[in-house]
Parts: structure tokens; C-alpha cells; sequence
């Protein structure tokens, strides 16, 4: 009974419902796709996101870039398929992760890397160098 109404259950409820929103505003996310954990790291004249995609196929991976977001999608699909004389076994599993993330700072979309090992897919992007915001002149 708690399970169903108490604060956990009514937390439940609450990220249920906001999972349906993600389709509600044209995101086209799967309600079971999870959201990579993820690091960004500023190394001066570049911006490194770092994003744990464990059991993923390289090929499965799309990244995507603006001035100032990265986007990370990855689609799952398995299956499995048994038989045998007396029985008839099939199982299908889709999922993945995306991720949407603003950027502390502009980058140059057509300078963007990416690499992936060992379940870490390294996202190196070139920082855009923010010219002065305005600079008072001397009228001679």
C-alpha cells in the first residue's frame, strides 16, 4: 500500500509522467531511454565531454553538434531467438540513451572529434575564442 501512496510511489508517478512529456514536445525519445552519465571537462582551447555508454556498438552511436549543444543518441535493438523440437523461444529488447546538453561555452560544430573505447565515448570540441564584449575609442 505505501508502495502506491507514499512519497517513493508518488516519485514514481511524477517521473512516469515526465517521461511522457519527452514525447510530448516532439523529442521522439523513447520512455526507456536513459540519459549516459557524463562529464564535460574545459582543457583551455577545447571543450571534452565524457560519456559512459557501457555495452554499446560504435556503430550505434550518433552524435551531433550546434554552437553551443551536443547531442548523444543511441538506438538498441536485440533479439534473441531459440528453438528446438518442443518449444519456440523469441525475445526482443529495445533501448538505448540520449542526451541533450548545453554548453558552457561555443564551439565550432565542424571541429568536433569523437572516439569511443572501453564503453567511454570522448566528444572533443574546438571552444570558439569570445572577442572582447566592447572597448571604448578615443575620437582624434
Amino acid at each position: 500500500m505505501d508502495e502506491l501512496f507514499g512519497p517513493f510511489g508518488e516519485m514514481r508517478r511524477l517521473r512516469r509522467m515526465m517521461r511522457g512529456c519527452r514525447g510530448m514536445y516532439g523529442m521522439g525519445v523513447p520512455e526507456d531511454t536513459r540519459e549516459p552519465l557524463t562529464d564535460i571537462v574545459d582543457e583551455g582551447e577545447d571543450l571534452v565531454a565524457l560519456m559512459e555508454l557501457p555495452g554499446v556498438n560504435k556503430d550505434d552511436i550518433k552524435v551531433s553538434t550546434t554552437a553551443d549543444t551536443l547531442k548523444v543518441r543511441v538506438e538498441r535493438k536485440e533479439e534473441k531467438e531459440e528453438s528446438d523440437e518442443d518449444y519456440f523461444y523469441r525475445e526482443r529488447r529495445y533501448g538505448g540513451y540520449y542526451r541533450a546538453i548545453s554548453l558552457p561555452s561555443e564551439v565550432f560544430p565542424d571541429k568536433v572529434k569523437a572516439s569511443y573505447k572501453n564503453g567511454v565515448l570522448e566528444v572533443r570540441m574546438k571552444k570558439k575564442v569570445k572577442t572582447e564584449e566592447g572597448k571604448a575609442i578615443k575620437v582624434e
